[in-house]
């Protein structure tokens, strides 16, 4: 697997008055991206980890880099990779791009935690064994 690949057109609700992307709902894209992601690569869609599984993925770190204005009407090209994987957190970058012209990228902290507890918890054998795949395959 490469990195996973999902679209998502620019909304007039994602922009302001001049017709240009504002970053917030930039980010809130990448969000939805990663969360398809998380369905795919772990295998469990964010409903069943919250309310069924009581677990979290809340970011601890973000990083954003932008390009080029986004402009309304673009389609996006949102590709998701795996950087790192540690005991109880992933390191993801996402790589936004039109037209493959790039338009900006986020590097994402996100850590595993107990909802009740609020702690981290250390990834299950299953997933660990799938994110590291992921980012075997994301290097090769």
């Amino acid at each position: 697997m490469n990195a996973f690949v999902t679209r998502q057109q620019v909304r007039f609700a994602h922009c302001d008055p001049a017709g240009i992307a504002y970053y917030p709902r930039l980010l809130e894209i990448c969000d939805g991206a990663i969360e398809d992601w998380t369905a795919e690569v772990l295998g469990v869609p964010r409903r069943v980890l919250h309310l069924e599984l009581e677990l979290a993925l809340p970011t601890v770190d973000l990083q954003a880099s932008f390009v080029k204005p986004v402009r309304l009407g673009e389609t996006l090209t949102i590709a998701t990779s795996v950087v790192d994987v540690g005991r109880s957190s992933i390191t993801l970058t996402t790589d936004v791009s039109c037209d493959d012209q790039p338009r900006f990228s986020v590097r994402y902290k996100q850590v595993l935690m107990g909802m009740r507890e609020a702690r981290a918890r250390a990834w299950p054998d299953e997933w660990r064994q799938r994110l590291m795949n992921a980012r075997q395959e994301d290097i090769a």
